[in-house]
């Protein structure tokens, strides 16, 4: 047969990721291939300030009976329908208390009692649970550039209700070439019965917009109709720091399940470039978004990866280099949690987070996967492929068919965070159990419905065969998170005791910075006019400004104050909107003081925007993320 001939088609990416936004009409694209530079720091908001949604675009490759990449289909070679179907599960399913999988929802360790996690909304009952979930069903587009406003309400998931309020999830369209384009909801959250929220994950009476489901397309061409293999579309939080990669990132997550399902892929050897480099400059990198990780990664410190001549050594295979590699190597937290690792890398809260005494276990702080941490070793050992410098980064156009399949999934998952999970920022601990998948990367579409799985859900329930975590419905990924997303967002902070310091451990600030470069701030660092001193100590790390300053901490105080009145997570389902995004600016140029790109927060403008002035704080270390109230 032809190496031409197409026998099958796939979707890709196999998991899109779509973000909320304020802005009813402008968008863009999130990354689709590694390495390619981000859009420029004035993309992300309209005209009006208003943050855009992030929309996920979905493409159909051909493949031969050998498995090798045809090429891309697109209208001009097909006819193409799209067929989608997303809901929003959050009111109706669980509580989020814990990661179920881990030893101490189990009952593994003394002292900790295992997890139940009792339904939201336990005030409906039987038939009335119905109205907990924003149900809209499916929607199909077919052809070019349909529904480039948006108006045409046959694409809109705007049909399902919550408790009988109509909520708008997100539309269809298609590009010039038939691609399915998705964009989801707005970002509005509410509560049907007017309580404020409370908990940082589980708030009866509300719901928000987020969605998932899965995305399928039926081809013909040729005379043949072809149904291609399935992905999902996940719609998450903004991003406000574009560009900033989780120090576990959503690939390194899900490659790490599909080196379970697959040992095959498990790489031979580590390519430095691409295996190594990626996590040791995410330390550096996260010195934008936290303050604690800019003072011992960031730009001028003993340990910024991203210094030429410490890659140089790093990249060294040579036995005169090993020290450093085994020493860089013995920093990181094992992921095996066999032992209390307080002071390894990375200082992140990990699933079992305990901010109080006794802290018994082992996962309070986060590890890399198994798979980075042994092709970490590897590298340790002098056991990697290495080049002197990276290869170039090839423009999308310029990439083979073959070349767009291999990096689109790194591309989008990237920029997703795989850990810690409690419960996380685009998606939880379910991504991590192998039985959510029908193959690497790809989630297995349920064809049944499930079962009731009763009051309560245990970690037993959860991971039995037929249980939840047995293959996906619409809405089963977004189902786990926090309810409504924007009281997370406002709850994970950092440094929630002085014992560990003043900026760290941290949760993600990848998605939700702590600590950032002012635009104040920058501005002075960036005027050549102002002495010396005063431009060096704007970019000091002890002038980095708390991110939520005027929602959540009282501003520029110390040790922090955290707000309790107003409500600072109410605040923030209207604030978010307003909040600042950390975008790549260019650094000063008269001096080699600086690097060469800062990444700044941008667009911030809440003054005004409080409902209330600030009546009441108490110090952060009096407040626990691990407590709903």
């Amino acid at each position: 047969m032809a190496r031409d001939s197409i026998e099958r088609v796939s979707i890709y990416p196999s998991i899109g990721m779509a973000r909320v936004g304020n802005s009813p009409d402008a968008f863009f694209f999130g990354p689709e291939s590694v390495g390619a530079p981000h859009i420029d720091d004035t993309a992300y908001r309209d005209s009006l300030g208003r943050i855009k949604r992030q929309a996920a675009r979905f493409r159909l490759y051909g493949f031969n009976a050998a498995g090798e990449v045809v090429k891309e289909i697109t209208a001009a070679d097909a006819e193409i329908k799209w067929s989608v179907e997303v809901a929003n599960h959050k009111a109706a399913w669980f509580n989020f208390d814990q990661a179920l999988d881990i030893p101490a929802s189990r009952g593994d360790i003394a002292s900790i009692r295992p997890f139940a996690s009792l339904r939201r909304n336990r005030g409906f009952s039987g038939a009335q649970r119905s109205q907990l979930s924003i149900v809209p069903g499916a929607r199909t587009i077919s052809g070019i550039n349909v529904n480039r406003s948006g108006a045409d309400q046959q694409y809109a998931f705007a049909s399902g209700r919550f408790v009988g309020k109509e909520v708008y999830l997100g539309e269809l369209r298609t590009d010039d070439a038939g691609r399915l384009v998705f964009l989801g909801g707005l970002g509005n959250s509410a509560s049907y019965n007017g309580e404020p929220p409370q908990g940082f994950a589980n708030n009866d009476g509300w719901h928000d917009d987020t969605s998932d489901g899965p995305v399928n397309a039926v081809v013909s061409m040729g005379g043949r109709v072809l149904t291609a293999t399935g992905a999902w579309v996940v719609v998450a939080p903004p991003d406000f720091a574009p560009g900033v990669q989780a120090l576990v990132s959503g690939w390194d997550l899900l490659r790490d399940v599909a080196c379970q399902m697959d040992p095959h892929r498990r790489p031979t050897r580590p390519v430095f470039w691409d295996d190594i480099f990626p996590l040791l400059r995410r330390l550096a990198d996260t010195e934008w978004v936290n303050a604690g990780f800019a003072r011992e990664f960031g730009w001028g410190s003993p340990q910024d990866f991203r210094e030429p001549a410490l890659i140089s050594r790093l990249c060294d295979p040579s036995l005169s280099a090993g020290p450093l590699r085994r020493a860089v190597f013995d920093s990181f937290r094992r992921p095996d949690y066999k032992t209390m690792q307080a002071d390894a890398w990375p200082a992140v809260y990990g699933d079992g987070v305990a901010v109080d005494p006794p802290i018994v276990d082992p996962r309070t702080w986060m590890a890399i996967t198994p798979l980075q941490y042994a092709l970490l070793e590897q590298w340790a050992h002098g056991d990697f492929d290495h080049v002197v410098s990276p290869a170039a980064v090839k423009p999308w156009s310029s990439m083979s068919p073959a070349e767009q399949v291999r990096g689109i999934d790194r591309a989008v998952l990237d920029e997703t965070t795989g850990g810690p999970f409690h419960p996380g920022a685009e998606f939880t601990w379910p991504m991590r159990i192998a039985s959510m998948y029908a193959s690497p990367f790809r989630l297995k579409q349920r064809a049944e419905a499930e079962g009731d799985f009763g009051d309560e859900l245990t970690s037993s329930t959860a991971l039995a065969a037929g249980g939840p975590l047995d293959g996906c419905t619409p809405g089963s990924v977004t189902r786990w998170m926090a309810c409504p997303w924007q009281t997370d967002t406002a709850s994970c902070l950092s440094a929630y005791r002085p014992s560990g310091g003043e900026y760290l451990p941290t949760f993600w600030p990848a998605r939700v910075p702590n600590d950032v470069l002012s635009e104040e701030g920058y501005a002075v660092v960036m005027d050549s006019a102002r002495p010396l001193e005063e431009r060096l100590s704007a970019f000091a790390v002890e002038q980095r400004q708390k991110w939520l300053r005027g929602i959540v901490y009282k501003t520029n105080v110390y040790p922090p104050q955290v707000i309790t009145s107003p409500n600072p997570r109410a605040v923030f389902i209207e604030a978010w909107k307003h909040i600042g995004i950390v975008t790549e600016k260019p650094g000063p140029t008269d001096l080699p003081l600086w690097p060469a790109t800062m990444r700044v927060e941008t667009g911030r403008d809440i003054k005004g925007k409080l409902e209330t002035a600030i009546q009441t704080t108490r110090p952060l270390w009096k407040h626990d993320p691990t407590r709903e109230r």
